[in-house]
C-alpha cells in the first residue's frame, strides 16, 4: 500500500498537478514540504533530480492555488 507521500509524488510525476494540490492540502501544507524534502532525499541519490521534483511541486502548488 502506498503512503500518502508516495501518492502525492506519483501525482506530480504523472502530471496530475491539481490532484497533487488537493492531496497536499489534505496532508497538511505546513508539514508537507519539509516531509517531501526528506522523502525525496531518501528516494534519490542525485541532488539535481531531487531538486527538480521539489521545485516542480513548490511552483505548481503555488501557481494552482493563486490562480
Amino acid at each position: 500500500m502506498e503512503t500518502k507521500m508516495e501518492q502525492i509524488h506519483m501525482s506530480l510525476v504523472n502530471g496530475q498537478r491539481r490532484q497533487m494540490v488537493e492531496q497536499i492540502d489534505e496532508y497538511g501544507l505546513y508539514d508537507f514540504f519539509s516531509d517531501y524534502s526528506d522523502y525525496l532525499d531518501m528516494l534519490y541519490s542525485d541532488v539535481d533530480g531531487m531538486y527538480s521534483y521539489f521545485k516542480d511541486a513548490v511552483v505548481s502548488y503555488h501557481r494552482i492555488k493563486n490562480q
